[in-house]
Order: C-alpha cells, then sequence, then structure tokens
C-alpha cells in the first residue's frame, strides 16, 4: 500500500462529517476515500447501513487508513455504530478499541448495529464481552438490529428495532429473547462478512430444534447470573458520567447542553428554566442517575411519540419503552429504573415545602406537584404513589379536590393547564426565584390573589429591597407586563 496517496492529518486529528438528516456512506467514500473503496471491493466488504448521521476517518501516524459511521438508534436512544472499516495493512493497531474508548471517555456508551463475528471478538479481547458458555457471548455494549433483519420463532414487527447483550459465535447472531417463559426467540439474519469468512450459512444449516433448546435452557436457568455478568461488564466500562451542574448549568444559568437544545428544538427559554428546575428535582429525589441525565435532558426536551416496541418482555414503568432486567435506567426517558417512588422530593422538601396548616394552600401545593410529574411524562400510578408517599395524603383526598376544580380526568383537563400556569410556584420557577423564600412567597401569593399573577410578583420583590440580584428578577418580570 506504500504506492497510494493517503489523506495525512496532521496531528492524527480525523475530520468529521455530522448531519442531523442522512448522510449517504457510499458518496462519502466515492468522493473522498477512492483508496479505501479499492481497499474494500478487493476484500469483498459490503457497507452494511449505507446511511448515518456521523461519519468519521480512522486516522494512524497522520495517516486515513479507515473510516466508522454512527446512527441515530431513535427508539433506543443512542450512537449506534453502523460500519467500521480499517485497511488491511493497519490492522491490529486498536483503532476500533480506541474508537469506542473515545466516544464512551467523551460521550457515552455507543451501541453497535448488526456486529460480526470479527467485531464481537475484538470485544472479548478488549474486555468488553464475555462468552459465558460454549459459543453464548455476553457483551457490556448493546447490538442493535433493524427489524427487517431479525428472525424469529414467532410473528415478528419488521418496523421494530431489537436490542440486546447476547450473541453467539456459531451462528454469527444477536440473539435475544422475546418472551423466556413462553420460548419466543429472536437472532440476528446472516451477514455478507460472516457468510464468507466464518461460513455462518453452513452452520445455520445443521441447527435444529435442540440446538435452540440448548440456549433456551441456558438463559432459563442462569437468568440472575447472566445479569450479574451484564452488569459486571458495563460496570468495568470508562463510561463518562455528568454531574447535574455539567447538564443544566449552575444558579441563574443554563448549561452549553441546554442553550443547544434550545436552538435545536426551538423551545423559549422560559421552557428551558422549567425543564431545568425539574430536572434538578428529579435527580436529587433519585429518580435520574449522572449517567441518565443527558438522557433525560433530551427527552424533556422534545419528548418522542408514543412508543411502538413490543419486542422486549420488560418495559419502563415511565414511558412504556423496552427495558431490560439488567437496565439500570430507561436508555428512552433517562429514568431511574430502581427509583423508589416513597423517596421523591425528600430533598427538595426540607428546603421548600410550605410549612402553611391551611387546607387550601397545602392542597394546592400538592395538585401542582401532582399534575407536575404526569406533565413530564411520569406514569399515572407511580406519579399518585410518589405525592401519597411524599405529602401524606390519600389520592381519594386529592382526586377529590382535582375532580372538584376539574383538574385531571385520565390527562390533564384545560382547566388544569390553567391551574398549572397560575400556581405561584410555576411563577417561581419560571423567573428563578430559588434564592427568594418560597413559603413567603406563597404566603404573599394568595393573600394578594385580587392581582394577577404578574402583578403579585412584582409587589412582593419590589418590598425586599433594592438587590442586584432581586433588579435582575424584576426587569425579567417586567418583559410580560
Amino acid at each position: 500500500m506504500d504506492e497510494i496517496n493517503f489523506l495525512i492529518r496532521e496531528e492524527n486529528i480525523a475530520k468529521v462529517y455530522l448531519s442531523e438528516g442522512n448522510l449517504d456512506v457510499l458518496d462519502i467514500l466515492n468522493e473522498n476515500y477512492g483508496y479505501i473503496v479499492d481497499s474494500m471491493l478487493l476484500e469483498d466488504f459490503k457497507v452494511k447501513s449505507l446511511k448515518c448521521n456521523l461519519f468519521k476517518e480512522l486516522v494512524l501516524d497522520n495517516k486515513v487508513v479507515g473510516f466508522c459511521s454512527y446512527d441515530f438508534s431513535r427508539e433506543f436512544l443512542t450512537a449506534a455504530l453502523n460500519n467500521i472499516y480499517v485497511i488491511p495493512e493497519f490492522r491490529g493497531n486498536n483503532l476500533f478499541l480506541n474508537e469506542l474508548k473515545t466516544t464512551m471517555e467523551e460521550y457515552n456508551k455507543p451501541s453497535i448495529m448488526e456486529p460480526t463475528r470479527l467485531i464481537v471478538e475484538l470485544l472479548i479481547e478488549y474486555g468488553f464481552a464475555r462468552i459465558i458458555d460454549k459459543d453464548i457471548v455476553a457483551s457490556a455494549i448493546e447490538f442493535i438490529i433493524p427489524g427487517e433483519h431479525v428472525m424469529s420463532n414467532r410473528d415478528y414487527d419488521a418496523s421494530e428495532e431489537l436490542a440486546t447483550h447476547f450473541y453467539d459465535l456459531n451462528m454469527c447472531a444477536s440473539i435475544h429473547f422475546l418472551d423466556l417463559e413462553n420460548r419466543y426467540f429472536a437472532y440476528s439474519s446472516p451477514l455478507n462478512y460472516d457468510i464468507i469468512h466464518y461460513d455462518c450459512l453452513e452452520k445455520r444449516n445443521t441447527i435444529d430444534d435442540d440446538y435452540f433448546k440448548g440456549i433456551v435452557d441456558l438463559f432459563s436457568e442462569n437468568e440472575e447470573k447472566l445479569i450479574e455478568i451484564v452488569l459486571d461488564l458495563e460496570d468495568n466500562l470508562s463510561v463518562k458520567t455528568h454531574t447535574l451542574e455539567e447538564v443544566i448549568g449552575c444558579e441563574g444559568e443554563l448549561s452549553p447542553y441546554m442553550e443547544s437544545l434550545i436552538d435545536d428544538a426551538h423551545v423559549t427559554y422560559e421552557s428551558a428554566l422549567e425543564i431545568k428546575e425539574q430536572l434538578k428535582e428529579e435527580y436529587e429525589a433519585g429518580m435520574i442517575l449522572n449517567e441518565s441525565l443527558l438522557i433525560r435532558l433530551a427527552y424533556l426536551f422534545e419528548k418522542p411519540v408514543e412508543p411502538s416496541i413490543k419486542s422486549h418482555s420488560d418495559s419502563c414503568p415511565y414511558c412504556g419503552m423496552p427495558a431490560d432486567s439488567h437496565d439500570k435506567f430507561c436508555h428512552f426517558c433517562g429514568i431511574n429504573l430502581n427509583y423508589n417512588p416513597s423517596e421523591m422530593f425528600d430533598s427538595l422538601l426540607e428546603n421548600i415545602k410550605t410549612e402553611s396548616t391551611d387546607f387550601s394552600e397545602d392542597i394546592r401545593y400538592v395538585s401542582y406537584k401532582f399534575l407536575k410529574l404526569v406533565d413530564g411524562g411520569i406514569d399515572f400510578d407511580y406519579a399518585a404513589a410518589t405525592i401519597e408517599n411524599t405529602y401524606n395524603i390519600k389520592w381519594f383526598n386529592l382526586k377529590k379536590f382535582l375532580d372538584e376544580n376539574n383538574y385531571f380526568n385520565d390527562k390533564i383537563t384545560d382547566e388544569g393547564y390553567e391551574f398549572l400556569l397560575n400556581h405561584p410556584l410555576n411563577y417561581y420557577e419560571e423567573f428563578n426565584m430559588s434564592n427568594i423564600n418560597y413559603t413567603d412567597f406563597e404566603k404573599f401569593f394568595y393573600e394578594n390573589n385580587d392581582l394577577n399573577g404578574i402583578e403579585i410578583c412584582l409587589k412582593y420583590l419590589n418590598q425586599l429591597g433594592d438587590d442586584e440580584d432581586i433588579r435582575e428578577i424584576v426587569e425579567e418580570i417586567e418583559k410580560y407586563r
């Protein structure tokens, strides 16, 4: 390959192509990397995924010697590696390993779209996966299979992606149990690379019902052990974790993440402040883990359509998306799947829970909290249980108040949204008044309910003096008069 005129990248800095839409992988290769295309043709290497959202060069000693590409898995909210190729002479230099490590350390754990057996063997070599029995492999990194490439012993909806942590080296297939009790089993279609290099078609032709029964028995008899293995593998990954301040910003500011999402999702600044407050409350209550802060942030900014996947026996109780029993958090909405509703808002309550003994004020506060949970995408049963455990109130009593005011009828009503909009806590959160005692503000708010909300806020703040922070809040509120 010495005669090839390699593209040179000073200081090993790779060129990256990024788009919110689809990039054409072959177009990029043919237009810019002819020598890589020639190498692929010599090996009869075919691109698995023709489209991507992210295309990256693989650089070694300042030479572009390969490429990789990623696709955004809309159902599983993960960046899925869907193509990777390195010119043969440059393999064995840990380019694949370094790419995975860089992604994990700088962003988050990727998944892999339709891995070949070679990719899985490399994951084993790197310590990201482990052979657990004969040819069965458990992986810390998820494998994503497009629905149209899923084979199963039951009807399978070709529109549904499949995600799994297990692989069969003999079949050269990602494998997953749709329903272990009923022995519903799914596995990926053969890939061109595995057909050529591992004779996977011949091996699949020798497989019978006893073979699948052996796999079913392995998982049935060792389910808890296999889950522990996956968790152990995941714990050993050097995945970047974020602090709350990194994700939402410090007091009085929005983080770069939130600023960029305002631009991308066209969310107003006021809405962003509400999301910031909600994420802070959920995190402090233990509903969100550091690893899932960014997922939750993206979910709150632009909630996806209703869940469409039904191929997993487990699902997130909050958003209904598929989940595996070993998952720590939902990869779709970011909620901690081990969250205990009774712990909700414990830390928050110490700071801002109203001390008023007046029932009408208390019930309005609790109603606001309940409706905010529902509006934030929390499942009704969990929202109700959270409120009961947190505020020592029976759902019957809260429901009576909601019914009397027509705030909630299986979903939030127009009157309910009006109530949320005009509650003192909404103004308190919207105008970032966290340096002000909420209990005192709430009392003042209800004592002056002959005024509208904006006027109450200004009247309350103006009596506090000429503090610089107060002036900034007043100036912000004045814009809404």
